[in-house]
């Protein structure tokens, strides 16, 4: 019976795993110092207290944007980072966004984070539902003024690898096979 549990905990294991690793693209990673193969009126900037990850990440400020081609097949996954710092207070409603195949996906605004509000960083993730290559851009608006602006800030995000599920799921089921154990013997100790 034993090895029938084991059996059927390694086949579940082999089917969760490739799916928690499950293709990723990644490409907002300005480590380097530069915007990398991003176009744009934006810049990287480097302070490792305000990066997501490592030391750098992009800027856009004001009216700003940023593009690059990206290629994803169908099923594929694309991820980042993203954070909107408010620089300004309604009816100046700045907002931060980004395109993709699918359109406009409006990322956050004064109105939703409040006046000189944080949204901290939040994570985006997109998959398209067919093949595509195609262009992606990334939007910061200043609307109404231009004296006080908003920032939208960008880092690679970090994925789980596949591997860290697998490890923490066989942590998990050492920690009950063990807490099983010491119940065992815990009873026979007690009845002698």
């Amino acid at each position: 019976m034993n090895k029938l549990r084991k059996l059927a905990l390694a086949c579940a294991f082999s089917i969760v795993a490739p799916a928690a690793s499950a293709a990723t693209v990644s490409g907002l990673d300005f480590e380097s110092g530069g915007l990398g193969s991003w176009i744009g009126s934006g810049t990287a900037v480097h302070d490792p207290l305000m990066a997501y990850q490592g030391d750098w990440y992009g800027q856009l400020e004001g009216n700003q944007g940023l593009f690059g081609t990206v290629s994803l097949s169908a099923g594929q996954r694309y991820e980042f980072m993203w954070r909107f710092i408010a620089g300004d207070y309604l009816p100046y409603n700045d907002s931060a966004f980004v395109v993709t195949d699918g359109g406009y996906n409006l990322l956050a605004s004064v109105a939703s984070v409040g006046n000189f509000g944080d949204s901290g960083w939040q994570y985006f993730s997109w998959v398209p539902a067919s093949n595509y290559s195609g262009p992606l851009f990334f939007g910061v608006s200043n609307l109404l003024d231009n004296s006080l602006n908003s920032k939208l800030l960008l880092d690679a995000a970090v994925p789980l690898p596949g591997a860290a599920l697998l490890f923490g799921s066989s942590l998990l089921g050492a920690f009950f096979y063990r807490r099983r154990s010491w119940a065992r013997h815990h009873r026979q100790s007690v009845a002698v």
